[in-house]
C-alpha cells in the first residue's frame, strides 16, 4: 500500500468485490494484501498456508468459500475465494495486523453504501457504474471506450424493459433473438458469429470485445428501437423484431461506410480485405 495513505485508512480499491446472493462479497487475498501489505503474489502464498493452517485446525470457513469470477490483473475474470462480511470479519481477525480494525471500518461503510443505494436506486446505479469504469480502466481500455461502453450499458438496460414492455408474455428468448436481429443488420452476423471472431467465450459479453464504433453504432440502434416501442401499445412478438430491424437498417449503411472509410471492420477493428470485408456475407434476412 502507498505510504501516503495514513494507517488509519484502507485503500478499498485494491479490494475486489462482488454482489451475489443479496450481499457483499469480497476477495479473501486482496483482504490480506492490504491488511499485511503484500504485493498480489506474496498474499497469494499467505493465504495458501493461512487456508491450510485453519482446514488443521477444523475450520471449515475457507475450505467451503465460495469462489466468484473477479477481473484479474490480465483484465480476464477468473474464480476466486470470497466471503461475505461477516465471514470476512471472523476470518481476519486470525491475521495480525494494525490495519484489522480500519479493514472493519472499510466493511462497514460499504454496507453502508448499499443501504443507502437500495433507498435511492439512481444512487446505486452511480456507483456501479463508478465501478464498472474501474474494471475497464484497470483492463486497459482508453477512456473514450470506456465512455461508449458504459453509455451503451445504460441503453441496453432501457431497451430490454421496453421489450419487456412491449411484449406481453414475452419467451426469455426474445432478448436474445432482438440482440441477434440487431446483430445481423448492422454487422451481418450473428451473436455465435461475433463470438468467434472475437474469439470469445458464450460466458463473455461481446460488447466488451467490440470497438468503440461498434459500441456506438449499437447504442443508436437500441436506443431508437426503444424510442419507437415506447410509443406502442403491446404488440406481438413479431412485430418488436420487425421494429428493431428496421431501425438497423437506419444505421447499416453508415456503420458499412465509416468503416470503408477507417480502412477496418468496426467491430473487431481487423484491417478490411480488399473486397471491403472481413469475412462472406450473410444473407439478409427479417
Amino acid at each position: 500500500m502507498s505510504n501516503l495513505i495514513p494507517m488509519d485508512a484502507i485503500d478499498g480499491s485494491r479490494i475486489r468485490r462482488e454482489w451475489h446472493e443479496e450481499q457483499w462479497h469480497y476477495s479473501i487475498i486482496d483482504m490480506v494484501g492490504v491488511l499485511l501489505d503484500l504485493d498480489n503474489q506474496a498474499a497469494r502464498n499467505y493465504y495458501n498456508v493461512f487456508k491450510n493452517r485453519l482446514a488443521r485446525e477444523g475450520s471449515q470457513t475457507l475450505t467451503n468459500c465460495k469462489r466468484l469470477k473477479l477481473v484479474a490483473e490480465d483484465g480476464k475474470r477468473r474464480l476466486t475465494d470470497v466471503v461475505n462480511t461477516e465471514e470476512a470479519l471472523r476470518i481476519l481477525q486470525s491475521i495480525p495486523s494494525p490495519k484489522l480494525e480500519p479493514l472493519k471500518l472499510w466493511l462497514a461503510q460499504i454496507g453502508t453504501e448499499r443501504l443507502q443505494e437500495t433507498a435511492d436506486p439512481e444512487l446505486g446505479l452511480f456507483r456501479s457504474l463508478d465501478r464498472t469504469t474501474e474494471e475497464y480502466r484497470a483492463a486497459g481500455k482508453p477512456d473514450s471506450w470506456i465512455v461508449a461502453r458504459v453509455e451503451g450499458i445504460v441503453t441496453r438496460k432501457a431497451f430490454v424493459e421496453a421489450l419487456r414492455t412491449a411484449v406481453l408474455d414475452a419467451p426469455e428468448s426474445l432478448f436474445g433473438q432482438a440482440t441477434d436481429k440487431l446483430y445481423i443488420g448492422l454487422w451481418n452476423r450473428t451473436t455465435a458469429q461475433l463470438r468467434k471472431e472475437l474469439s470469445i467465450t458464450k460466458r463473455e459479453n461481446p460488447r466488451d470485445h467490440f470497438g468503440k464504433y461498434a459500441l456506438i453504432y449499437t447504442r443508436l440502434a437500441e436506443e431508437v428501437s426503444t424510442d419507437r416501442l415506447a410509443s406502442l401499445e403491446t404488440v406481438p412478438m413479431s412485430v418488436a423484431m420487425e421494429i428493431v430491424w428496421q431501425v438497423t437498417t437506419l444505421f447499416r449503411g453508415q456503420a458499412h461506410d465509416l468503416s470503408k472509410t477507417l480502412g477496418f471492420d468496426l467491430v473487431t477493428e481487423k484491417p478490411l480485405l480488399p473486397d471491403g470485408s472481413t469475412k462472406p456475407k450473410l444473407k439478409s434476412a427479417k
